[in-house]
């Protein structure tokens, strides 16, 4: 655990930075806490003149050298605060806490809580390091990495030419449904652990080599040549399913950066995790029901509240769309007009509330193209289902 409090000057933080590195473990946890005196976007500052990117440039830096990461908070949005009045306030997040990859190892629930400020001009931070025991089973995400697999395709096949009775959007949420089962029952079966993969890959490899070094004869070299082009496949495939999980689009595929995917994976959990929510009556609640129960309760109010009717207010708007506009916008698309809306989707983009990216509608368009066609039509008269997606139109 390392403390700091930088100072006002960029030169002298610049030495604390390299002081701080110098101190970098190498493979234990680490974590930094304090008043860093620098913020990193301008939604982390309010008041004063306009924020500059170069103001936290070396502190990033810093942070990308030392494989550090900021978990995040709950609380106010700002740690610091000039405690004047109206327009001469000024309130940033000067303080917060960093932590390894290690570091997110050794524990799976890192929290950081901003206290209240008064009477100091900086609010007091408090960290936690928990195990977030959570036994609820994780939802379906579609890995991109399958269609590596030529398999997979008649697989959903198999799955998606059941027939189904109801409407086309409930035969398209049912087939959905089913092939997802498929898949996850195939992967289970045939695609395994990508870890486990890997890491028997690499001990196949090792007994080669170990075998070329007693006996260098064709047959133990041509045996040394196939386990490690398996382990080379075994290493594409793990990189594929971090960058996924990392949702990492800048790096070029190739890059062995599976620690690093894996950090940033550990990283967005622990940010998007919830450890706290404060009710209605202003009382912070850190229990999972409690959390789950104000959320439910909220949502109810906002959904089923009264509605303002603003009909005595359409007259002044103008009507801004041609007869003509509006006949197209009414007319039903082609199906080759949606399988080119449906080619421009990004694959690399994180699945939907299904759990299937935009890679998966791509593979299998020629299983699923016609139903999903006929779910649109449905839904362009009139039907309407959450789960479904509009797909936009150029002309």
């Amino acid at each position: 655990m390392s403390f700091v409090h930088a100072k006002c000057l960029v030169e002298e933080r610049r030495e604390l930075w390299c002081s701080l590195l110098n101190d970098k473990p190498t493979i234990h946890p680490w974590c930094i806490g304090g008043d860093f005196n620098v913020i990193l976007a301008p939604h982390e500052k309010r008041g004063g003149r306009p924020f500059a990117i170069a103001e936290g440039a070396d502190f990033m830096s810093f942070m990308e050298e030392a494989g550090v990461f900021d978990v995040g908070f709950s609380g106010s949005s700002f740690t610091w605060s000039n405690n004047r009045r109206s327009r001469a306030r000024i309130s940033k997040r000067l303080d917060r806490f960093l932590v390894n990859g290690a570091c997110l190892d050794l524990s799976d629930a890192i929290s950081v809580l901003h206290l209240t400020r008064h009477p100091s001009d900086h609010a007091p931070l408090k960290i936690s390091f928990a195990t977030r025991l959570d036994n609820k089973p994780r939802p379906f995400r579609f890995l991109n990495v399958w269609t590596s697999k030529p398999e997979l395709l008649e697989v959903i096949r198999q799955a998606w030419n059941q027939n189904v009775d109801g409407s086309p959007l409930r035969i398209l949420c049912s087939k959905l449904l089913t092939t997802r089962r498929a898949i996850q029952s195939w992967n289970k079966q045939y695609f395994g652990n990508i870890m486990d993969t890997v890491h028997f890959a690499e001990i196949a490899v090792q007994r080669a080599e170990e075998m070329v070094d007693q006996d260098d004869s064709d047959e133990y070299q041509i045996e040394l040549n196939k386990a490690q082009a398996d382990l080379r496949h075994a290493l594409s495939i793990e990189e594929q399913f971090w960058r996924q999980k990392a949702r990492v689009k800048w790096l070029k595929e190739g890059d062995r950066n599976s620690r690093y995917f894996h950090a940033v994976v550990k990283q967005r959990r622990v940010q998007g995790m919830i450890h706290c929510i404060k009710n209605s009556n202003g009382v912070w609640m850190d229990k999972d029901e409690d959390i789950a129960s104000e959320a439910i309760s909220y949502f109810n109010y906002l959904f089923t509240g009264p509605l303002d009717s603003f009909t005595d207010m359409l007259h002044l708007i103008p009507r801004m769309i041609s007869p003509e506009d509006n006949g197209k916008l009414e007319s039903l698309p082609t199906i080759e007009e949606v399988y080119q809306v449906v080619k421009s989707m990004d694959e690399e983009s994180a699945a939907g509330p299904d759990g299937f990216t935009g890679k998966f509608f791509i593979f299998a368009w020629e299983v699923i193209k016609q139903d999903i066609y006929n779910a649109i039509l449905n839904f362009s008269v009139g039907r309407s289902y959450l789960g479904l997606s509009l797909l936009p139109r150029s002309y």
